[in-house]
C-alpha cells in the first residue's frame, strides 16, 4: 500500500513539475496545439486600522520593502542611464488627515549617511565582484514641505544607474546591491 501511494505521489509531482516548461513549440504545429502551464495563486492579507503612519505604494497597498530591481544588464552595452521609479506615499492606515505638520522623506544608507539627490549611492559587489561597486542615485522630494491637512502626501523615488557605471571597464561581472532605508517623518514644526 505504501509502494502504491509514493508511487501516485512522484507520478504526480512529475506531471506537476513538468508543467513549465510545457510542450515543444513544434508540437502545436504537429498536434494542432502545445500548452504550457504554471500554478497561480491569489492572496490577500487584511490587516486592522489602528490610525499609524504608513507608506504605500500608487495603489494603496503596504510597502514591505522598497525595490528597485534594475535586472540583468550587459557590461559595457548600456546606451542609456538604467532609471527605474517607483511612487511612495505617507499616510496613516485609517485614513485620518495628516494635519497642518510639515512632512519630509529621507533615504539612508547602511551607514547611517543620507541619501540625497546630489550624492552618491554605491551598489555593493557580491560574490566574484565583492571587491567592487557601482556608482548610483536616488532622486526623491527631500524639502520639508506642509502636509496641509491631506491624507496622503507622496513622492516619486528613481533609482538612476548610469551607463558610464555599468560600461566601466573597472566593474566585475556579477551581482551589486545597495541597502538603505527610506523614511518619512511628520513634525509640527
Amino acid at each position: 500500500m505504501k509502494k502504491i501511494l509514493l508511487g501516485l505521489l512522484a507520478i504526480s509531482a512529475m506531471s506537476f513539475a513538468a508543467s513549465n516548461p510545457g510542450d515543444d513549440s513544434s508540437s502545436a504545429t504537429k498536434k494542432g496545439k502545445g500548452e504550457v502551464g504554471i500554478p497561480m495563486e491569489v492572496r490577500v492579507n487584511v490587516l486592522p486600522a489602528t490610525g499609524k503612519l504608513i507608506l504605500v505604494d500608487e495603489n494603496n497597498r503596504l510597502i514591505d520593502k522598497l525595490v528597485f530591481d534594475h535586472g540583468n544588464i550587459i557590461k559595457g552595452a548600456a546606451v542609456s542611464d538604467s532609471v527605474i521609479e517607483k511612487t511612495v506615499k505617507l499616510t496613516t492606515d485609517n485614513r485620518t488627515p495628516l494635519g497642518s505638520n510639515k512632512v519630509q522623506f529621507k533615504a539612508i544608507d547602511a551607514a547611517a549617511a543620507p541619501i540625497t539627490s546630489s550624492s552618491e549611492f554605491l551598489l555593493v559587489g557580491h560574490g566574484i565582484s565583492a571587491t567592487k561597486s557601482i556608482k548610483s542615485k536616488l532622486v526623491y522630494r527631500e524639502d520639508k514641505f506642509d502636509a496641509k491637512n491631506a491624507k496622503e502626501v507622496e513622492t516619486k523615488v528613481r533609482s538612476i544607474i548610469p551607463a558610464t557605471s555599468i560600461n566601466d571597464s573597472d566593474i566585475d561581472s556579477g551581482l551589486y546591491v545597495g541597502n538603505a532605508t527610506f523614511e518619512a517623518t511628520v513634525t509640527n514644526s
